[in-house]
């Protein structure tokens, strides 16, 4: 299933680019701020670093496909013991952006995940959890940005999972990741 749904998506991405007036590539970072549903607890701070290629498609539209390295997981209590669900992903968003106006954007689009690894923390020990959870996760993808200037860019993304991260679990669990950050176009 995972290889249908990459060949299609770089399928899209060719073929989209290929009527793209110019492609630019860039790097983006910031922080995540990540929880699991179904999980009581606080939100856990991690950070998203990547790659991306911006491609004007006509003057309000352009797709963006992104090549991310994404923290993420929850922060949670058992018997008043502070434990931290720590995930980490490499993330591949398509995100298609709109502009209003010429310097301000919304995006939306798909976006898969590929698990690295799962580990539970405490104060004292790490535990790998790898095999409690699926190896990929798919989602949607919300936000809007500013170019303040041709290079630099500022951002906020919402990252809704659609698919159960849980293998061995009755109830779903969805990642869901809130972001803010800065982009740099190379070009």
């Amino acid at each position: 299933m995972k290889k249908y749904v990459l060949a299609l998506s770089l399928i899209c991405i060719v073929a989209v680019s290929a009527r793209a007036q110019k492609i630019t590539p860039g790097i983006k970072g910031g922080l995540n701020i990540a929880d699991v549903s179904g999980i009581n607890g606080d939100n856990r701070l991690s950070g998203h670093v990547g790659l991306f290629l911006h491609s004007r498609i006509d003057p309000r539209w352009a797709i963006q496909p992104e090549l991310l390295y994404s923290g993420q997981g929850q922060q949670y209590m058992v018997l008043n013991h502070e434990y931290t669900l720590a995930l980490s992903y490499i993330q591949v968003p398509v995100m298609f952006q709109f502009y209003p106006v010429k310097q301000f954007y919304l995006e939306f689009g798909p976006q898969i995940g590929f698990l690295l690894s799962a580990n539970v923390k405490d104060d004292n020990d790490k535990v790998e959890v790898d095999e409690d959870y699926k190896k990929v996760d798919a989602g949607i993808a919300l936000g809007a940005g500013f170019q303040v200037t041709r290079m630099l860019g500022f951002y906020a993304r919402y990252n809704a999972g659609l698919s159960d991260i849980t293998k061995h679990d009755n109830r779903d669990y969805f990642n869901r990741v809130g972001q803010i950050g800065v982009s740099i176009k190379l070009k």
